[in-house]
């Protein structure tokens, strides 16, 4: 039995505890997820009396981890700017393709070999790996081509990783049923859940932008950007369609209209998004129950070698003009953020195998700490280069001032 109190104990607890990991992730210049996962792991370990120190029923992770997914999208779609989706879109759609078709061939393929699964859990482990997470992205602030492709890609293939693994769990429930729909029944409810989707996010856009254009209200605007964003997501549930789409409709559609004290309302918002974001790392990091053997970490690391020498193969060949950092970049920066999370605490609670939780879990941790590396390196880079450039531009100047002088 939970107690109402020990839960909103936890909560405030972890909310502190995430508050100062953010603040130091901010400092030293690194994405505050990677804090927060290691502290929800070190909070996951401890224990009182037997039992573990925090713990919550699995009906509220999987609401949490909704209404994080919901905001969090929400939160990053509507401060995309259109200017980069003009540029960039084709290219990033163009990533986002072909790396879907290799995942789902050739990484599932090592996957059944590796972690010895059958066919349909491998294709469900390669679905849940085509996302990355923007909200995770977006806390690098390198401003070059390869990191707005990142994240351009993130956004994209967000309801991918959401839609893609329960059609697949449709799909193998009518084969091992024996009954064996037809390619196009198949398609159909797919192709649907994006038009609904599609649909519902600009409804629902629509009737925000009515409201806050002309009804504008210090507290009931934002507070209407928030329901506004929650609404579509339940919505496009309801009638069939991907919430996950409609939110990022949503979000693109009320980034790329005019309205009144937009970026009050979208600050506003970003606080309680940011709120469900530490919370639902610092969960995930508690769940997280990686099985601390050889084995595990030898077909673990094996595997994301494999998810990493597929990703290089797909990035050289989305973009051959690019050079041999960029590639590189766009390779190892590829975290997952909670669009995956979210999928997991699903499949966890639908009873999907504990192999395929437990190693999506360490891909989490793994694409996160590498891009975290990666970013931190970039960083220290171009602030070195900064320094070498200044300290030649000052020499410069100095040598011409003492050629004038004498």
């Amino acid at each position: 039995m939970f107690d109402a109190l020990q839960i909103t104990t936890a909560i405030a607890v972890l909310l502190f505890i995430g508050l100062i990991c953010s603040w130091i992730g901010r400092q030293i210049k690194l994405p505050d997820v990677l804090l927060l996962l290691l502290a929800g792991i070190l909070f996951g370990n401890l224990s009182y009396k037997g039992t573990p120190l925090i713990d919550f029923p699995t009906t509220f992770l999987s609401s949490l981890a909704i209404l994080a997914l919901a905001m969090i999208i929400f939160d990053v779609t509507a401060r995309l700017r259109i200017k980069e989706l003009d540029t960039f879109s084709l290219k990033a759609l163009k990533l986002i393709t072909i790396f879907t078709v290799f995942i789902l061939i050739f990484f599932a393929i090592a996957a059944h070999y590796i972690l010895k699964i059958d066919f349909w859990n491998s294709l469900l482990f390669a679905s849940i790996m085509i996302g990355t997470g923007p909200e995770v992205l977006f806390a690098f602030t390198e401003k070059t081509r390869a990191f707005t492709l990142l994240k351009l890609e993130s956004i994209f293939n967000t309801p991918l990783t959401v839609i893609l693994p329960f059609l697949i769990l449709d799909l193998s429930t009518n084969v091992s049923s024996g009954v064996v729909t037809d390619i196009i029944e198949q398609l159909v409810p797919f192709i649907m859940a994006l038009i609904v989707g599609i649909g519902s996010g600009v409804f629902v856009g629509i009737i925000l932008f009515k409201i806050v254009q002309h009804v504008y209200a210090e507290v009931y605007s934002p507070l209407a950007v928030i329901v506004a964003a929650l609404l579509s997501y339940v919505l496009a549930e309801n009638l069939g369609g991907s919430g996950v789409l409609a939110v990022t409709a949503l979000g693109v559609f009320f980034g790329s209209v005019y309205v009144k004290e937009k970026v009050t309302l979208l600050d506003i918002e970003s606080v309680f998004a940011k709120t469900l974001h530490i919370l639902i790392f610092m969960l995930a990091g508690i769940i997280i129950k990686l099985p601390l053997t050889s084995e595990f970490f030898i077909k673990s690391g094996l595997l994301f070698a494999a998810y990493l020498a597929i990703r290089f193969v797909c990035v050289y060949l989305s973009f051959r003009d690019f050079s041999k950092g960029e590639i590189a970049i766009m390779t190892l920066c590829a975290p997952k953020g909670v669009a995956t999370t979210a999928v997991v605490f699903i499949l966890a609670i639908s009873g999907a195998p504990e192999i395929v939780i437990d190693t999506t879990f360490a891909f989490i941790l793994y694409s996160i700490v590498l891009a975290s590396v990666v970013s931190f390196i970039i960083a220290r880079k171009n602030k070195k280069d900064f320094e070498i450039k200044h300290i030649t531009k000052h020499n410069e100047n100095r040598h011409t001032r003492y050629k004038l002088n004498h």
